[in-house]
Formats: structure tokens, C-alpha cells, sequence
């Protein structure tokens, strides 16, 4: 087992183990998610940088579903047989991570008119993308793929039209 697969499973036990900790998980892995999306939508509007931000998170997250069904891999719980401590709405491959590609890319778009806002985002992204390896949906090389993607496409979009 490499250590990608070895420091998920940790993380994933420990959090199984606890039932606070699950709770926090799921609530980090679930809905945490739009203590970030709404906020960053909202002060891109309030900033006049709707647009950007917006393209943004649309294009990471086309890019996203591209790469993950073109890879195809499987998550952990498909491959390890043990039962994730959430249902998907919705399963798509693992990598990279949507809902860390969203995120960051929210996150890292704000961050270029906003550092302050955007530092906060960052820090909602970093806690979503935990919280989907504690609940046992996502190897930690998916959420470094999520990120770096949607950082990437972040940089791109606000360099091209920001």
C-alpha cells in the first residue's frame, strides 16, 4: 500500500472511531462547502468581479469532471470496501476532487482582489478537502489534484480577463 492510500485510511479510521469527530467531518464534507461558495459569490458581486470569479469556478469545474471521468479512479471506499461515513449525492471518479477544485478555485479567485477574504476561503477550502479524506470518499492525492487544478485555472482565468 503506498503512503497516498496509508495516510487516507489513517486519517479515515481515527475519524471513524470518534463519534464528534465524524459529526464535524460530515458537516465539513457535506455543507462546509457553501460557508465558501455563497460568502465568495457574494463579495465577487459586491466587488464587481462576478464574472471572473464565476468563469473561474465553472471552468475548474469542467475541467474537473474532464480529468476525473477520463481517469476514472476509484474511491477509496470502492476500493477498500469500507463504507464511507457520508452518501454521495452523486458518484463521480475521485480524482481530482470537485469539491476541493471548487473551493480552491473560489477561493484562489477572490484571493487576487481580496487577499484578505480569499486567505479566509482558503482556509474553508482546506477544511473541506480534510473533511472529504475523513469521511473516506477521497485519497489525499485527490484533493492535492483538486487544489492544484483549481488554483490553477484560478491564476489562468484572472491573468487572461481579471
Amino acid at each position: 500500500m503506498n503512503l497516498d492510500k496509508i495516510l487516507s485510511k489513517k486519517i479515515f479510521t481515527v475519524t471513524k472511531q470518534s463519534p464528534l469527530f465524524s459529526r464535524l467531518a460530515i458537516f465539513g464534507a457535506e455543507k462546509l462547502f457553501w460557508f465558501l461558495a455563497i460568502p465568495a459569490l457574494i463579495l465577487s458581486i459586491i466587488s464587481g468581479k462576478f464574472i471572473v470569479t464565476f468563469l473561474t469556478v465553472i471552468l475548474a469545474w469542467i475541467l474537473q469532471l474532464a480529468i476525473a471521468y477520463l481517469l476514472s479512479r476509484r474511491r477509496p471506499f470502492e476500493q477498500d470496501h469500507a463504507k464511507p461515513l457520508m452518501k454521495l449525492s452523486c458518484n463521480t471518479p475521485a480524482f481530482p476532487s470537485g469539491h476541493t477544485t471548487i473551493s480552491c478555485a473560489g477561493a484562489a479567485a477572490v484571493f487576487v482582489y481580496d487577499p484578505f477574504w480569499g486567505s479566509l476561503f482558503f482556509v474553508l477550502a482546506a477544511l473541506v478537502a480534510f473533511c472529504r479524506i475523513a469521511v473516506g470518499v477521497h485519497y489525499f492525492s485527490d484533493i492535492v489534484g483538486g487544489a492544484v487544478l483549481g488554483i490553477t485555472v484560478a491564476v489562468s482565468i484572472t491573468k487572461l480577463i481579471g
